[in-house]
């Protein structure tokens, strides 16, 4: 039986809003065009799987108009092109965060959990020598720690683990949620914070190259060292004109190639995919910390850095792999351990899991299985 009170306004301003969802909805309805302009309409089924196909609550179709986006969070962007208007990608991958976020946090304080000692320790205090050594402390690092790592996905996942062992929920993806038709561009955005001081959620674009990523997870530590949500976009690895973003930023880099420390490596070691290698981070970061540091003069920076951009942002490194390697970075190992006990303690119940997670009884129950993190 078809629906005929359904509102076709709504059709043409998901169109407007979504047009990749709507071809994939005009592929797949080839009466679509018709509906829009109401002289035939959607069967209860076809409206159930358009609903899916724009990831909007079946009851959206009935209404007046949709629902304004707002955007949760402060977004901080190097360049000021006008107003931003994030994309329904990042919109949805957001709304999962603070899902999650919402689950850990309920969760956590049934047990107890109090504040986190660290989360906004620093919010009238921007003191960026304190802010580091706190940073040391949540990584448990020394000076000179990156070069000890081997490959910079050791050090990412070292950094990644430590951080999770401190309270904070690292989320990883380059999709949105498990759906591979829709990514996640990194020039919207690389990563984004969701501040709280029971489950802060640190969530990174797993489509950025694998030495930013490492960046956008200290950055967002600093963020929530000093009590702030925001997502940002970092492009070029240079500051939005914002003093939280310029703090953040200078903190990061100092923390990832502290300045006494380049000085002298670089007396050793010149080249920038050396100092890169040493210092696990991009070749980028280096030729700004050079630049930063008065190791070499603007125009050497800007005359290397148009090569270097170019080749960067065209190696993005993926996680890839086994499917039940992969969701583990996706929900956070931390969020899984959370959620698990939580089942076996009767905290919450297993449908409750499986609905958070958006996951059949049948993974979940083979990701636990696997998840060797949990012992």
């Amino acid at each position: 039986m078809k629906v005929t009170n359904i509102n076709v306004n709504i059709l043409e301003e998901l169109s407007q809003r979504m047009p990749e969802q709507t071809d994939q909805a005009k592929n797949k309805f080839p009466k679509y065009d018709k509906w829009i302009k109401g002289v035939d309409y959607p069967t209860y089924n076809q409206l159930i799987e358009l609903s899916k196909i724009f990831h909007i609550p079946f009851g959206y179709f009935f209404l007046e108009k949709l629902p304004e986006r707002k955007y949760p969070i402060p977004h901080y962007r190097t360049l000021q092109d006008g107003d931003f208007v994030p994309s329904n990608e990042l919109l949805e991958t957001i709304q999962f965060a603070q899902k999650i976020q919402e689950w850990a946090k309920e969760i956590l304080l049934e047990w107890g959990q109090e504040k986190l000692p660290y989360c906004g320790k620093y919010k009238d205090n921007y003191n960026a020598e304190e802010v580091l050594e706190k940073i040391k402390d949540i990584f448990e690092i020394q000076d000179g720690w990156a070069s000890r790592k081997s490959t910079w996905t050791e050090a990412l996942n070292y950094l990644i683990d430590k951080a999770e062992e401190k309270g904070i929920i690292v989320l990883r993806n380059g999709v949105v949620g498990n759906n591979t038709r829709l990514k996640l561009n990194v020039n919207e955005f690389r990563g984004f914070v969701l501040y709280d001081e029971i489950a802060p959620v640190v969530f990174i674009n797993n489509n950025d190259a694998i030495s930013a990523k490492i960046f956008t997870l200290i950055h967002e530590v600093v963020h929530i060292l000093i009590g702030q949500s925001a997502s940002f976009d970092l492009q070029n690895f240079q500051s939005a004109n914002n003093r939280i973003e310029i703090f953040c930023d200078k903190c990061t880099a100092e923390f990832l190639v502290p300045e006494e420390e380049i000085r002298n490596i670089y007396r050793q070691k010149t080249d920038l995919e050396g100092l890169a290698g040493y210092f696990k981070v991009s070749q980028i970061v280096i030729l700004r910390r050079l630049l930063d540091t008065s190791i070499i003069t603007q125009q050497e920076f800007y005359e290397q850095f148009k090569k270097l951009y170019k080749k960067e942002i065209k190696a993005p490194q993926s996680f890839g792999g086994n499917f039940y390697q992969t969701l583990p970075t996706r929900l956070s190992k931390r969020f899984l351990h959370i959620l698990n006990t939580a089942v076996k303690n009767n905290t919450i119940l297993f449908r409750d899991a499986l609905r958070i997670t958006n996951l059949s009884s049948k993974t979940y129950d083979t990701l636990i299985q696997r998840a060797i993190w949990y012992t």
